[in-house]
């Protein structure tokens, strides 16, 4: 995983070699700078041992040395502040960068994802995936691309100055380093098995408040608010428990860490005792080494920091590249063909559907034939599959057996845009989005002029609405969240002009009137009217009155107990009525006559 995450990067091949050449320009400099250190001591030891001697002759040129090496020194501040700052700066852009990749990736992804994938997800989990997971995915990167590259190699460079002025120190050190890295890896895997279980809490609880807050009305008319607060408090408790486990393992790593640096310090301590003693390391030479010792285990410290936040965050790169490795279920064949408008007939042919592998069928053996130009009524009991079909029609789900063809062609054959293309749909519960009327009804056809989306209005009877709204802004009034701010019936108008002026052939009508009062339904019915003139319509209804005019009434159901439903009954309402089946039936039932 942590490699994919660092191959996200690839792509800013420049930008990978100006951090790299930085880092590597880091790693030098921190090695020059212990050596000016070494040459400082020497410089300083001869200047005690000169003036030890009282020779002023002998003190100039090695005070002379000792000025070079200082300016040196000096010297060499500009290049490392540069190169430092060089490195930080790529490092984040860099970071920057992949995360910005990833957020315009992720959201095209789950545009691109069939109906089935998100009629399976949790949107409150879909949330926290690109909000908290990105944000921590964007820390993996910024530490990558960072403090986990820079540190070791000011590490590195340390080391290896150390190891050549005294291998004994280095090989210390090194004995040290080892077991404890061992222990560390095993706590780190640890915070990353609580980090992903803290992540799921943390998606489940987000999950809680997405719906607290889009069913609050339901909440507050059921008397349900003590309950919702009790069943999040429960949630919000597991959260804390979970990242309070999750804390200990991380607190474990920390403690290990800090006990090793006093135990380097103790051991490399007395094994400099010993060398100086025998005479096998300078006085200055233990000065640097214990320099390049705190300068090597200051960066180590901050990387294995960096690197327990980088394993703490990992699960959520996982969580975040599991939605970008799921495969769209709908995918145009090869030699797909952009699909032209239906001038025949469109057909269901022994259709079955189901939703998942191993679920059972909602559609078995389903025979259809909608006319284009005409209307034709899908009625029903609920749960009958009618939506279902409204969505295979377009092909925005896939039947599991038989085919669906437009003038003779499988849908398959055709590319999926261009199908869609040809269809306005106007579902019972419309969506609005967060913005202006004017926004909402050129949504489906951006390039409408004002005059066409002022005729659409007039034609789906809710320009007057729109004019007499609150604030008098008129078309560029907010509609407020979902269209909160209209009414019901205002809402399902502007659907409806919407459609109007996407001025497709194709009209899918999922129940646009069942949720509305009797003269909001009237309005919304003119507006239907006008709206299906001349169009190839596909209307799912209850209310069997909005629909006994239509040229072919079909009646799906279960033939059985249990049994996935099918084509029951096919006509006019006349001929249905006159049949005495099912449709009579449900006639009877609503008092139609």
């Amino acid at each position: 995983m942590l490699r994919r995450v660092a191959a996200d990067g690839s792509r800013y091949r420049w930008q990978v070699l100006a951090l790299l050449v930085a880092t590597a320009a880091v790693a030098a400099l921190s090695a020059v700078q212990l050596q000016l250190f070494q040459d400082l001591f020497d410089r300083l030891q001869a200047v005690r041992g000169t003036g030890e001697r009282g020779g002023g002759a002998e003190l100039a040129p090695v005070l002379a040395d000792l000025q070079r090496t200082a300016l040196w020194m000096l010297a060499g501040a500009v290049p490392m502040a540069l190169v430092t700052y060089l490195a930080w700066n790529t490092g984040q852009g860099l970071a920057n960068r992949c995360t910005r990749d990833l957020r315009g990736r992720f959201v095209a992804h789950l545009v691109r994802l069939d109906l089935a994938f998100h009629g399976d997800q949790r949107r409150g989990e879909l949330l926290t995936r690109m909000t908290a997971d990105l944000d921590r995915l964007y820390g993996i990167q910024s530490l990558l691309f960072g403090r986990l590259l820079q540190r070791p190699a000011q590490a590195l460079g340390c080391a290896v100055w150390l190891f050549w002025s005294s291998w004994q120190l280095g090989a210390a050190v090194l004995l040290v380093l080892l077991p404890v890295g061992v222990v560390i890896a095993r706590i780190l895997r640890t915070t990353r098995r609580r980090s992903q279980r803290a992540q799921e809490s943390l998606a489940t609880a987000l999950t809680a408040f997405e719906q607290i807050t889009a069913g609050i009305r339901v909440i507050k008319t059921m008397g349900s608010t003590e309950r919702e607060v009790e069943r999040y408090a429960a949630l919000n408790h597991e959260l804390f428990c979970s990242r309070r486990r999750m804390a200990r393992a991380r607190g474990r790593s920390e403690a290990v860490t800090q006990g090793a640096v006093w135990a380097i310090g103790g051991i490399v301590f007395l094994l400099a005792v010993w060398l100086v003693g025998s005479g096998m390391l300078s006085p200055a030479q233990l000065l640097t080494s214990l320099t390049a010792l705190g300068l090597l285990v200051s960066s180590l410290r901050e990387a294995q920091s960096g690197w327990a936040s980088v394993v703490e965050n990992l699960p959520s790169a996982e969580r975040v590249y599991e939605v970008l490795d799921t495969a769209p279920r709908l995918v145009d064949r090869v030699d797909a063909l952009a699909a032209p408008a239906p001038q025949r007939t469109i057909r269901f042919e022994q259709v079955s559907f189901r939703y998942r592998d191993d679920a059972d069928c909602v559609l078995e053996a389903l025979d259809l034939v909608i006319p284009v130009g005409q209307v034709t009524a899908l009625v029903g009991e609920s749960g009958g599959g009618k939506s279902t079909v409204l969505d295979l029609l377009p092909r925005l789900r896939e039947v599991s057996a038989g085919r669906v063809t437009w003038d003779g062609v499988d849908v398959r054959d055709l590319q999926a845009d261009s199908l869609i293309r040809h269809c306005a749909i106007v579902s019972q519960e419309p969506f609005l989005f967060d913005d202006t009327i004017r926004a909402n009804l050129a949504y489906g056809r951006p390039e409408a002029t004002e005059a066409e989306l002022v005729a659409a209005a007039r034609r789906a009877h809710v320009h007057d609405d729109i004019l007499g709204l609150e604030g008098g802004r008129g078309y560029d009034t907010v509609v407020g969240d979902r269209g909160g701010r209209l009414s019901g019936g205002q809402r399902q108008r502007l659907a409806i002009a919407r459609a109007l002026l996407r001025d497709a052939p194709i009209l899918l009508l999922d129940e646009p009137t069942s949720a509305l009062d009797a003269g909001s339904e009237r309005h919304v019915q003119q507006a239907l009217d006008e709206l299906m003139r001349g169009r190839t319509t596909l209307v799912i209804a209850h209310r069997l009155a909005t629909v006994q005019h239509a040229h072919t009434i079909v009646v799906l159901g279960s033939p059985g107990a249990g049994a996935p439903s099918r084509v029951l009954e096919t006509g006019s309402h006349g001929e249905l009525v006159a049949r005495g089946g099912r449709y009579a039936e449900l006639v009877r039932l609503q008092r139609l006559g």
